[in-house]
């Protein structure tokens, strides 16, 4: 009988570096591989690991300070080297055959332990500019998977496009019509999906407020606050009055996303790749604003991987960003062949459906 092959995922930290490394793990013990997870201590990924019957080992790694404070910088350095040994440690003992990566602070230190323990190393970036730890491991992985282009990638001879993996939620999304009886809407009016991730977004919530005032009466929105603003958000509408509007639901968060995206003719929201993902596979035009201050810019980036392809709409969060998302919302409403045109240019965006990604990832470990 043969062994079964081993892999260590280096993953966790936030959603977005967590969930292509949990998808992947599945899909790989599917294919009859052993899984380890490395996570960062008192992970939040933990609860969803436990729930899959995923052994994990926590390391206490923390990020690279960005302040010139010497103690944080010395800190850094003592908690990088026990990672690191940490890192080596398990090569010995769990002898894994392949190491993956997805971009959190913690990766980069087994990808190193595995180097030189000689053990193949794979990373996976989501957003269209390399983080810092994925940009290290690169120059020593066997391939760099890519969830969204990367127009500057020093590793373009050892990069394969993936795609990002989505929740399997997303395979099963009810129609527009049903969606919006479920939630009250009417069935025929525009109507804007707004959010800014799990935490919610101030400034975004704030201008899309001001906005559905002015379109008052043309315009249905679902609007997911975010649990730390939700009351904000609230007496906001209220003050702008819209606290009785009909068409203005407001929840401060919403596990079934598929059905509201299915009930939006547009989507507002920050441009985190695990967003960009879910855009590409439901092909929902949008209208994104990067969070301003995303490490490298890199949300910027990852907003113009489908303006640029005429698929959605860049708002940058600058002095005039009010206005401005005011004017995108009042022309996609205004003219509804632009939101049909967008959903069309999906087709030609050249980026993987998010739904195949763990199998395109599993398939580029294996060498398939």
């Amino acid at each position: 009988m043969a062994l079964k092959k081993r892999a260590l995922i280096a993953s966790g930290g936030t959603g977005g570096h967590f969930y292509p490394g949990f998808a992947l793990a599945a899909e790989l013990r599917a294919r009859g591989w052993q899984i380890v997870f490395l996570v960062k201590k008192e992970d939040i990924a933990r609860p969803a690991l436990e729930e899959a019957d995923f052994p994990y080992t926590e390391t206490d790694m923390v990020a690279l300070p960005r302040s010139l404070n010497p103690l944080a910088h010395l800190t850094f350095i003592f908690k990088f080297l026990k990672a690191l040994a940490l890192g080596r440690r398990i090569m010995k003992d769990f002898r894994p055959d392949a190491v993956i990566g997805t971009g959190s602070y913690v990766a980069f230190p087994a990808a190193l332990a595995a180097r030189l323990a000689g053990v193949p190393v794979y990373i996976h970036e989501s957003n269209s500019i390399f983080g810092l730890g994925n940009y290290l491991a690169g120059f020593f992985c066997a391939k760099a998977a890519l969830g969204l282009p990367c127009a500057q990638s020093a590793f373009a001879g050892k990069t394969a496009l993936t795609g990002t993996p989505i929740r399997e939620a997303f395979g099963t999304v009810p129609d527009k019509s049903s969606a919006r009886e479920a939630l009250g809407l009417e069935p025929d009016k525009f109507t804007a999906l707004v959010f800014g991730g799990s935490q919610g977004a101030r400034r975004l919530n704030t201008a899309f407020i001001r906005a559905a005032r002015s379109l008052k009466g043309d315009l249905q929105a679902i609007h997911i606050s975010g649990r730390k603003n939700y009351d904000a958000v609230r007496a906001a509408y209220e003050e702008a009055g819209l606290g009785d509007a009909r068409g203005l639901k407001l929840f401060d968060y919403r596990e079934d996303m598929p059905a509201l995206y299915a009930a939006a003719d547009v989507v507002i929201a920050r441009s985190g790749a695990s967003t960009v993902a879910e855009l590409v596979h439901l092909r929902k035009p949008s209208i994104l604003v990067p969070l301003p201050s995303s490490a490298g810019g890199h949300q910027k980036a990852n907003a113009m991987a489908l303006a640029s392809r005429g698929a959605a709409v860049c708002v940058d969060e600058g002095p005039d960003f009010d206005a401005e998302l005011s004017a995108a919302l009042r022309l996609l409403l205004d003219e509804p062949e632009k939101t049909a045109a967008m959903a069309e240019n999906f087709k030609n965006a050249g980026i993987p459906d998010g739904l195949k990604a763990a199998a395109a990832l599993a398939d580029l470990i294996e060498g398939k």
